[in-house]
């Protein structure tokens, strides 16, 4: 192997170590939007988890001079990958309030094929038979979990747990092209700054005040958020698209562990057949790589910045 393959790798095991904690993120902050539902509309839910993970993003945009970190050249881009960030996750949590966790996720594993299309067809990434094998078996996971409950999954949240994977494979393939000149930082900010916009609209129609005692759970609502999006950013400038798409898989272990500790949502045999392919093909297809490694990928991931 040589020195350049063995560094593509180490970026593709970094990005996807920060991809695995976007996952958790999202799983955790989606159990407790879940919690909230109770008492609160998913709108003002929604407000509030961008207006936190704003607060919580301030900090970085003033001790980079504001301007200097919001500043692009390129705000088509951010403003088509915040509309579909925005609308995928507003889909996911529809989804989410009214389907089990595990069944959800199932659905979404449509995004790691279209990603891996969009990844050859925009990025020219090599896609070899036995990455395509990798990627089969982690779906053919997701049909295990998902297949005790399908014939019940309720049409509307199923449509919507569809829409949201490719709102999300659109707006992932519009991060990886903006990580290649934006910071990965100015990349979160400008999702957040116009996903709280986004969110007024909808929770002033349905608003409702929090209870003092939600509060907290909201401000780690946007928490969460912060770091998610932050992960999801990193994981994407220093991975191959393809590979970090396909670590959305870790989100199913994730919430059917979710699932049943908080809402007895109780997985089966074959649910745990599931999340073993799935982790076994998700192992793979990061560690797996093509040799010889393209020239052109490993510079373009050499010169993608930070945050």
């Amino acid at each position: 192997m040589t020195g350049g393959d063995d560094a593509a790798r180490r970026r593709d095991i970094a990005g996807a170590a920060f991809m695995l904690l976007n996952a958790g993120c999202l799983v955790v902050g989606v159990a407790i939007i879940r919690m909230l539902g109770r008492d609160l509309p998913e709108p003002v839910i929604v407000l509030f988890r961008f207006l936190f993970a704003l607060a919580f993003f301030a900090p970085s945009v003033l001790r980079a001079g504001g301007g200097a970190l919001l500043a692009t050249r390129r705000p088509a881009a951010h403003a088509l990958r915040a509309a579909c960030g925005y609308a995928g996750f507003v889909a996911f949590v529809y989804a989410a309030s009214r389907m089990p966790l595990a069944d959800v996720m199932a659905l979404g594993f449509t995004q790691p094929l279209w990603a891996a299309a969009i990844g050859m067809l925009a990025f020219g990434e090599r896609f070899s038979a036995a990455r395509a094998l990798a990627l089969l078996a982690g779906f053919a996971g997701a049909m295990l979990v998902l297949r005790p409950g399908f014939a019940h999954a309720p049409l509307l949240p199923a449509l919507a747990a569809l829409a949201n994977a490719l709102l999300t494979c659109i707006a992932m393939m519009t991060v990886k092209r903006l990580s290649a000149t934006e910071p990965a930082g100015r990349i979160a900010a400008l999702f957040l700054l116009v996903g709280t916009l986004l969110s007024v609209p909808g929770a002033w129609a349905a608003w409702t005040t929090p209870a003092p005692a939600a509060l907290p759970w909201l401000v780690v609502l946007g928490a969460l958020a912060w770091i998610g999006q932050v992960a999801l950013s990193r994981g994407y400038a220093l991975g191959r698209f393809s590979t970090m798409a396909a670590m959305d898989f870790a989100r199913l272990p994730a919430a059917l562990a979710i699932g049943w500790v908080a809402f007895a949502e109780v997985p089966d045999g074959p649910a745990v057949a599931g999340m073993a392919l799935i982790g076994i093909a998700s192992t793979a297809i990061v560690l797996w790589r093509p040799a010889p490694a393209r020239a052109n990928e490993d510079g373009e991931a050499a010169t993608r910045r930070g945050p």
